[in-house]
């Protein structure tokens, strides 16, 4: 076993953080391996040296105070799971035990990406164990049910299905039960991944499952029928599967009446109907059936036109393409430059852009109307899509006027009427009971 030893010496000349070294416990020599950005090095040979062990302590006794396992030197995956392994003296036996692990989760915070007034000041983590005692926390129910899973691909990552055992829909839980478990040979690192995992074609415009940080959605899509993933590492819980009503709908709607609930989700539905038509309509009612509107209304928007070069198409479709670099460039800088990102790129650009008469005032308050629609629902990442889709809208408007728009909505609303993901469609309105009822 004495090659072990050189071996683990080769390995930590390219792992730079795999470390061995010889210690001395009482009367006992070993060699002590491990992780030291996983394990507390110093701290774990302090609990060794307080459990107990004497002068005249043998290598048996340290494997039983320190609960060892047997451990083979080559399956050093062992020690990734914050584990310490010991080779004795005469390099013949060893055995790996618990470290003491590092902290390397951060402290728990409010949501940055979904901001509901009044909600829990709690949301998900990094760590899988620390997500699902949150969910534990927020329900406290015995129906809590939780199935590991591990993927084993270039890396191994680990994560949990979770789901109310009263609550879910049984064919939705076969399902997704029977994909994990035959993809365990697979690699899981990040959305596409876990699409192909799925068996669903990764150029779909719309994901098979909804992201969300805060554990009280969570909670709510599991009491109506669907289940979560959880992923190791990731800071969100997958909600399988993604419906139309994630894009309208919040578990904080009901704070209010059904009256006032109501009306919430029919502005966010309005809202989306704008943001995703608006600039095509306004293309299509200018630039190829002018005819269409009133006298007074074609007037007004002529004489608003006057001295610009541009074709009302290519108006909306450079401002389109501005909007959304300074949306992206927004998203990815930090908070206090994004505000001025927001104000320069928003407002002083805008502004430019129509003294300068390269566009109409008109584009900016069609444009400004649909940018702000696109940002009432409730989850930015179901937002994507209907920029995506408002972008080709514009190009069909463009060429084929009111046909344009009516041949997109239609396609539009076929291709969502046709999805269907785990057996269950995408326009299922969700019983507040069972899923498949």
């Amino acid at each position: 076993m004495g090659t072990y030893v050189e071996m683990i010496k080769s390995k930590s000349k390219t792992q730079h953080d795999l470390k061995i070294e010889q210690l001395h416990i009482g009367s006992i020599h070993v060699w002590m391996v491990g992780y030291e950005s996983i394990v507390e090095w110093q701290e774990t040979i302090a609990n060794i040296s307080n459990c107990g062990i004497t002068t005249e302590s043998n290598y048996e006794e340290l494997y039983m105070r320190l609960f060892g396992q047997d451990w083979d030197p080559e399956a050093l995956d062992v020690l990734l799971q914050g584990k310490v392994a010991f080779i004795d003296s005469n390099f013949e036996q060893a055995f790996s035990f618990q470290g003491k692990l590092k902290t390397l989760a951060r402290a728990i915070d409010k949501a940055e990406n979904e901001s509901m007034p009044f909600s829990p000041a709690i949301v998900f983590m990094e760590p899988i164990s620390t997500n699902i005692g949150i969910l534990r926390k927020s329900i406290n129910s015995h129906c809590l049910e939780v199935e590991g899973f591990q993927f084993n691909g270039v890396g191994t990552k680990e994560a949990s299905l979770v789901y109310l055992s009263e609550c879910v829909d049984k064919g939705l839980l076969n399902h997704v039960r029977h994909t994990l478990n035959n993809a365990s040979e697979q690699d899981l690192r990040n959305g596409q991944d876990l699409i192909r995992i799925f068996g669903y074609n990764r150029f779909h415009l719309v994901s098979p499952f909804h992201k969300t940080e805060i554990p009280g959605q969570a909670v709510t899509s599991m009491m109506h029928g669907r289940v979560i993933l959880l992923i190791d590492g990731e800071p969100t819980a997958h909600v399988l599967p993604l419906l139309f009503g994630d894009f309208i709908a919040l578990d904080w709607d009901r704070q209010f009446p059904v009256l006032v609930m109501i009306v919430l989700r029919s502005l966010r539905l309005l809202s989306l109907l704008i943001a995703l038509l608006t600039p095509g309509l306004y293309v299509a009612l200018v630039s190829v059936n002018p005819e269409t509107l009133r006298i007074e209304l074609a007037l007004s928007i002529a004489t608003s036109r006057i001295g610009i070069p541009l074709p009302t198409f290519l108006e909306m479709l450079l401002l389109l393409i501005i909007s959304e670099i300074i949306v992206e460039a927004t998203q990815r800088l930090p908070k206090s430059i994004a505000a001025a990102n927001t104000l320069i790129g928003g407002i002083i650009l805008g502004q430019a852009i129509v003294e300068a008469k390269l566009v109409s005032s008109l584009v900016i308050i069609v444009l400004s109307a649909s940018v702000t629609a696109n940002f009432a629902f409730p989850n930015y990442l179901n937002t994507l899509v209907i920029r995506m889709l408002r972008s080709g809208i514009v190009v069909l408007s463009g060429i084929f006027g009111i046909f344009g728009i009516f041949a997109a909505f239609l396609g539009i609303c076929y291709y969502a009427c046709s999805l269907q993901r785990f057996g269950v469609p995408f326009m299922n309105f969700l019983s507040p009971k069972k899923l498949g009822q």
